[in-house]
């Protein structure tokens, strides 16, 4: 009887001990990470892409340099609109302190700027102070300015070309030109709006633009201006007008005395200005494709 009881014993022992270690890998199956369904792998990863995305942006936010623009992040923002507003008055004949003339040095930094604004931003181009450029007759040199090309996408070719033939020429009406854009350039557009303007002095038509720029919100006209002062160190009163269009819009100014500094300059603007909208390379669609200015004028 005893005997019996303990194989018995014995048995039941042998049965817990072969039955430990399925328990054991059951648990552990259970810790093994289960593939989730392909609308959970979507939403995982859109909530991933978001995480990665906001740390990015603060980064850029701290630091606008190049390689980050190049290197960014994509970043669903509101609409973002540049128009680059171009001083073509007869100064921008001059040369800077590098014996580069300022309109020439002009032309090759927009060409550049367009080279790193991802092609979902809308994108325009206004001068005042131009040439007779498309057959039209000025009779006021003080009302001389032109929507060259209107704000959209798809236009880097249009706005190159256009850049490309400016001659510098005239006055520098540059209260007029800025009502122009705020009034009629961004008609109908919705998201941020944002003027570069670059110009290499003061307004010469008696205008003051920085009184315009502060009467704007009062008509419900909300717009950014960054201004870049070409070789203005020792135009004192030209720097101080200028960089008041800028406080007076949230903008910033930039001081540029040479072609180097021009183009950081501009680039800098651009930058700012695209904060959050920066495509990563590499996955880039037809619609957000880079644009360099070869590629644009097939050439």
């Amino acid at each position: 009887m005893i005997k019996d009881t303990e194989r018995v014993l014995v048995l039941l022992l042998l049965v817990i001990v072969l039955l430990l270690p399925l328990s054991a890998g059951a648990q552990n199956i259970k810790e093994i990470p289960v593939a989730p369904s392909r609308h959970d792998q979507h939403s995982l990863n859109s909530t991933e892409q978001s995480s990665r995305s906001d740390g990015q942006v603060q980064a850029l936010q701290g630091n606008s340099s190049n390689s980050l623009i190049e290197g960014g992040i994509e970043h669903a923002s509101e609409p973002l609109n540049i128009l680059f507003l171009l001083d073509c008055s007869l100064s921008m004949k001059e040369k800077m302190k590098d014996q580069t003339q300022k309109i020439e040095a002009a032309k090759q930094v927009l060409q550049r700027a367009l080279a790193r604004i991802p092609g979902d931003v809308n994108t325009g181009l206004r001068v005042f102070g131009q040439g007779n450029m498309g057959g039209a007759f000025f009779m006021n040199d003080c009302q001389q300015t032109a929507l060259l090309v209107p704000l959209g996408q798809g236009n880097r070719r249009a706005i190159i070309e256009q850049v490309r033939a400016i001659r510098a020429f005239g006055m520098t009406p540059l209260t007029y030109a800025l009502e122009q854009s705020a009034r009629s350039d961004f008609t109908g557009v919705t998201g941020r709006k944002v003027i570069i303007l670059i110009s290499d002095g003061a307004d010469t038509c008696g205008g003051d633009p920085c009184r315009l720029i502060r009467m704007l919100p009062a008509y419900g006209i909300r717009i950014k201006i960054d201004v870049v002062g070409l070789d203005l160190k020792h135009d004192h009163g030209a720097r101080a007008e200028l960089n008041c269009i800028t406080e007076s819009s949230g903008g910033k100014y930039y001081d540029a005395n040479s072609a180097e500094e021009f183009i950081d300059s501009v680039q800098e603007s651009v930058n700012t200005a695209i904060t959050g909208r920066v495509i990563q390379k590499g996955n880039l669609s037809p619609a957000q494709s880079w644009y360099h200015p070869s590629e644009i004028l097939g050439k």
